[in-house]
């Protein structure tokens, strides 16, 4: 008896030096499925990053197609014969999450005629993994009838061999976000070009009130200093660039406020971020704009229609811009407050800037 036993222990010892680097279960899986999110869903967000170490994609020029990378693994340290896996589409998953409201309404199904997939993916023996891609055509991307969208495509494994597929990693949610692609990812270049940015700012001299001031390193008109030559700034909420006219302050006609980049932008595709502001019942239009080449903004009236500089709304506050070359650029804001009760407070001016874009 004693004999069997130890037999039996020294072919299990064989048996465990054996397969020593092989253990788990060799499931196949989507490692997409996964790592984004640790596990909370399968979302997969294009693009996931603003540097070339975190880029999910990447751009054949010679194929006018953007190639976001996707894999399957194997889940164990099993030293694989190799294995074999289809790949699928699931339009149903799409529309099962947005009629959950798990995908909002800008998100629609990723249109069959934009994209690329391979049918198969073949794991070579003594690996685990592979990569393949999502190939979207960069053309039909940039369309105007995708602008301001999200795509969705339900990107689905099944296994051709003896492994199994890991049931909660067998499908991920690709979603591409169409504008960031076309013009994105960002980087805010707010610190680099431009000063005293955002909340709380910082002011050169207060008005004996005590609420109005006049900004440092901003520029701002005469009409713009409308409290005994102060304004521009309010220390409402921690201090806010501000113009403001009724409820006791005078009315505001083509009030200016305004800065120049300290040197020339780089020639490319920015975007003034105005939209962490506070508009407060403005009744007259009121301008953001952006004036290349100029020391200045246009005074008020010279604005509409002027195709020399971007313009656009409070109620639209974010201009995006391309400059073709190395250009100092002037930034600001412009009002005309006819009509009583009016005005609007600024927390944070961002200068924005697309290094890797379609």
């Amino acid at each position: 008896m004693k004999q069997s036993i130890i037999i039996i222990f020294l072919l299990s010892l064989w048996a465990c030096k054996k397969d020593a680097d092989s253990y788990g279960i060799a499931n196949i899986y989507m490692p997409q499925a996964l790592n984004v999110s640790g596990g909370i869903n399968a979302n997969y967000a294009v693009p996931t990053g603003t540097d070339s170490s975190t880029y999910n994609y990447s751009i054949d020029a010679s194929t006018g197609k953007l190639n976001i990378i996707l894999g399957v693994a194997q889940a164990s340290t099993y030293k694989s014969e190799g294995y074999s896996v289809n790949i699928v589409t699931d339009a149903d998953t799409i529309a099962l999450l947005k009629f959950n409201s798990i995908l909002d309404n800008t998100t629609i199904l990723m249109p069959a005629s934009l994209y690329t997939l391979p049918a198969s993916v073949s794991v070579p023996a003594g690996q685990s993994a592979a990569t393949f891609s999502l190939g979207l055509d960069i053309e039909q991307l940039k369309s105007s009838e995708y602008e301001g969208k999200k795509l969705a495509l339900a990107v689905k494994i099944q296994s051709t061999g003896k492994f199994a597929v890991a049931s909660n990693a067998a499908v991920t949610i690709v979603i591409v976000d169409v504008d960031a692609l076309v013009i994105g990812p960002s980087k805010d270049i707010s610190a680099q070009y431009l000063k005293n940015t955002s909340t709380p700012f910082t002011v050169a001299g207060m008005h004996s009130g005590g609420r109005w001031g006049t900004l440092t390193d901003w520029s701002a008109n005469t009409a713009a200093k409308s409290h005994d030559g102060f304004g521009g700034y309010a220390s409402d909420e921690g201090g806010t660039i501000d113009m403001e006219s009724g409820w006791g302050s005078p009315a505001i006609h083509n009030g200016k406020i305004w800065q120049t980049t300290g040197s020339a932008l780089p020639a490319g595709t920015y975007t003034l971020d105005v939209s962490d502001l506070d508009w407060q019942g403005t009744k007259d239009p009121a301008y953001i704009v952006v004036a290349p080449g100029l020391d200045t903004i246009p005074d008020y009236a010279d604005i509409a229609g002027n195709t020399s500089i971007h313009y656009t709304l409070f109620s639209a506050p974010k201009i995006t811009f391309t400059l073709t070359e190395e250009t100092k650029v002037t930034v600001g804001f412009a009002v005309n407050y006819v009509q009583d009760e009016q005005g609007f407070k600024i927390y944070s001016v961002k200068l924005m800037n697309y290094p890797k874009h379609l």
